[in-house]
């Protein structure tokens, strides 16, 4: 049991401070964004590189926090019948569709993998004037997905405590942003 608390405690603490950290990816997306609206609209200069660069930004921004979301709470549930159980209930009912969690994240954490190692491999740049390279933004979705996956199965061993004890002895401990 002790193995089991460590496990959890070590994957809350991962994707708190992991979340914490790509929260300030933030930062610049918006300096660069205010950037280009003042060349743009004050300069007549728009920039051929800030769109795509806060584009970039945001898509790591929306991969790598999946992951704390999920520690969070703050992905979407059906609750018209999630939100009228017992929390034995709704723990039964996210082992049952945790498999669908698992199918999707292990499907795009592999072909996002292989992709991503392709692109490393021929050192992929985007298609524009600018072409900047872009195997770093490819790189956040298999980093994304295997975080998604180790908080998805801390969550189902939490679910599985759940429906065996009625509650949980180790819920996560952690700070909502």
């Amino acid at each position: 049991m002790k193995a089991i608390e460590s496990f959890l405690r070590f994957t809350d603490w991962l994707n708190a401070k992991f979340g914490w950290i790509v929260a300030f990816l933030m930062c610049p997306m918006i300096a660069i964004m205010i950037w280009e609206i003042a060349m743009r609209y004050f300069f007549n200069s728009p920039s051929i590189w800030a769109y795509e660069i806060s584009l970039f930004l945001y898509g790591g921004y929306i991969v790598l926090g999946g992951a704390y979301t999920h520690l969070a709470g703050g992905h979407v549930n059906v609750d018209i019948i999630w939100g009228r159980l017992s929390a034995r209930g709704r723990a039964a009912l996210d082992i049952l569709t945790s498999g669908f969690v698992f199918i999707f994240l292990g499907v795009l954490f592999w072909e996002s993998l292989k992709i991503t190692i392709n692109s490393w491999a021929i050192g992929e740049t985007t298609m524009t004037h600018w072409q900047p390279i872009y195997y770093p933004l490819r790189t956040t979705v298999p980093v994304g997905c295997f975080l998604f996956m180790l908080q998805a199965l801390a969550k189902l061993i939490r679910d599985v405590l759940t429906v065996i004890r009625g509650y949980d002895p180790f819920p996560p401990r952690v700070t909502i942003l």
